[in-house]
């Protein structure tokens, strides 16, 4: 019998969640999706942050691979293309930036993930603004 390569998995949640791991989820959401299958330079944006989420499947040894990734997770991000209201795999995103702000780490981790929080978030802010302006 073949031993299954997930069942050596381990997957955390906080303690004070009340669930005893994470809810599998979908590698897109609806919007995302729609958006992958119409927009070209959106597929080619998203096809970039995956290659970067995928990044973090090696080992991080030290803190400077952490900033290393997050510096590298903020450039594939920047590609953002302007018209598009949503960040690709959000999800994961979101996931892997709180990771790097584990207090074990140091402050200099900390601060690059604050920074790709602000980039995110003036994205979000920007297209959140230019559909209120487009309904009006």
């Amino acid at each position: 019998m073949a031993a299954d390569p997930t069942a050596n998995l381990q997957l955390f949640s906080p303690p004070g969640s009340g669930r005893s791991s994470p809810a599998p989820r979908a590698t897109r959401n609806a919007a995302e999706d729609a958006l992958h299958k119409k927009d070209k330079s959106f597929r080619r944006y998203a096809l970039g942050v995956e290659r970067t989420l995928a990044l973090w499947d090696t080992a991080q040894q030290e803190w400077a691979d952490y900033i290393s990734f997050l510096g590298r997770l903020l450039k594939a991000l920047q590609a953002h293309p302007t018209e598009t209201p949503v960040i690709a795999h959000s999800e994961t995103v979101a996931l892997r930036l709180a990771q790097c702000l584990n207090p074990a780490l140091p402050s200099g981790v900390h601060q690059k993930v604050l920074e790709v929080y602000a980039y995110i978030f003036s994205t979000i802010r920007v297209c959140i603004h230019k559909n209120q302006v487009g309904t009006r």
